[in-house]
C-alpha cells in the first residue's frame, strides 16, 4: 500500500474510535439524565404527599434549637 492510502486509513480508524468513544459517552449522559430525572421525581412526589409530617417536624426542630437562645431573666 502506499502512503496515501495508510494514511486515509489511519484517518478513518481515529475517526471511527473518536465516533465511537463519543457515542458511549452519550449514551452514559442520557441514562444518567434519566436515572436522576426519575429519582427526583420520587423525591418530589413524596416530599409533597408528606409534607405536613415535613414541616411539623421543621417547626419541631426550630423550636428546640431557639429555646437554647432564649434569654431567661
Amino acid at each position: 500500500m502506499n502512503s496515501t492510502i495508510l494514511a486515509i486509513l489511519y484517518t478513518l480508524n481515529i475517526l471511527a474510535f473518536v465516533t465511537e468513544i463519543a457515542v458511549k459517552s452519550a449514551v452514559h449522559i442520557i441514562t444518567f439524565t434519566i436515572v436522576v430525572a426519575l429519582m427526583t421525581k420520587e423525591f418530589v412526589t413524596v416530599a409533597y404527599n408528606n409534607r405536613r409530617e415535613i414541616l411539623e417536624k421543621i417547626n419541631n426542630i426550630r423550636n428546640s434549637v431557639g429555646y437554647h437562645f432564649v434569654y431567661a431573666n
